[in-house]
């Protein structure tokens, strides 16, 4: 290191180096934190000596305040309802399912699951083929959706709700009701062949194309197996339940579909339903005695003629007590 010569030997114009001021600086900058660190230390370090002299005490008291909130638990309860944790009070939605649950009545079996169609624009007519073929495919979507969980594959037609199968003598018709019982699902499409679209499950006879609701005739049914087998108990089963031909003596949405079945009415006509007429007075299951879904429920919002006749959906100006303007579709 150069060091700085004599005193005497200086010259006139020689100015001694500044001195660094960097440390001076780093110390002002860190004295409030440190000032900080050190006050924060020495509390804690405080703490933990009155905790260490009273340890007894301050275990029973952390004893005590456990328990009090161990006693909380048994007072809490986990929402589990998907309406309450998800659904906006005072919305449409909310709206929709208040007045769903006054027409249909709390049900603790089953929950129903709503799908809800409105027009794109306030009073536009929704009884309509085209609008009704638009709430097929969104109900065919939901409907197809599977989820895998705890090793199996599990969609609507395995966890929705299904009266009581009944008990038939004969085995093989016994099977062929458990594999194609259909879920109870609210729809205005029930009023026509496509409502047989949403009806999972199929069965096998020998010498026919799988057998599934959308080609599902019951009395040709029975007519074919008569003479193999005695299906009088089935036979009474399906002419108390006012079955029919269930689905497929229905009108079709669609009549230019290639599966809409030869039975249905508008079949040679190839001519559109008229959707309101076929709406008026509401629609029913495969059994027309024990599954007759109200008008209430399908539709809200509609407007009806001198006489009371069903001709749009939804009206432009609904009474106050009325029901918002939508089609609906209640999968149990």
């Amino acid at each position: 290191m150069a060091r700085s010569p004599p005193l005497g030997e200086l010259p006139p114009n020689y100015t001694p180096p500044a001195r660094a001021a960097a440390p001076q600086i780093l110390t002002g900058s860190l004295k409030a934190p440190l000032w900080l660190r050190a006050y924060f230390q020495g509390l804690l370090f405080s703490l933990g000596c009155g905790i260490q002299r009273h340890c007894g005490k301050v275990f029973f008291l952390g004893l005590l305040a456990f328990g009090a909130l161990a006693l909380g638990l048994r007072v809490a309860i986990i929402e589990t309802d998907l309406e309450q944790l998800w659904v906006e009070v005072g919305s449409r939605v909310s709206q929709e399912l208040h007045y769903t649950k006054e027409k249909l009545g709390e049900e603790a079996a089953y929950t129903s699951q709503m799908l809800i169609q409105t027009p794109r624009q306030e009073g536009e007519n929704i009884l309509t083929p085209e609008a009704l073929d638009l709430h097929l495919q969104a109900a065919l979507t939901a409907s197809k959706v599977q989820v895998s969980l705890y090793g199996k594959s599990w969609d609507l037609n395995k966890i929705c709700y299904k009266s009581g199968v009944p008990l038939i003598e004969n085995g093989m018709i016994e099977r062929m009701i458990e594999k194609l019982f259909p879920c109870v699902i609210l729809t205005p499409l029930d009023c026509f062949w496509e409502g047989a679209k949403l009806q999972g499950g199929s069965a096998y006879l020998p010498g026919r194309p799988d057998i599934q609701w959308t080609n599902l005739d019951p009395e040709q049914l029975l007519e074919e197996l008569g003479p193999f087998a005695s299906l009088e108990g089935f036979r009474e089963l399906l002419d108390k339940a006012q079955v029919g031909q269930a689905y497929v003596g229905r009108p079709c949405l669609n009549p230019d579909d290639l599966h809409c079945p030869p039975s249905a009415p508008n079949h040679h006509s190839r001519q559109a339903p008229n959707v309101a007429q076929e709406l008026s007075g509401g629609c029913h299951g495969f059994s027309h005695k024990f599954m007759h879904w109200q008008e209430e429920l399908l539709l809200g919002g509609t407007a009806r003629d001198p006489q009371g006749q069903l001709l749009r959906g939804p009206a432009e100006h609904l009474p106050a007590d009325e029901s918002p303007p939508a089609v609906r579709a209640l999968p149990g």
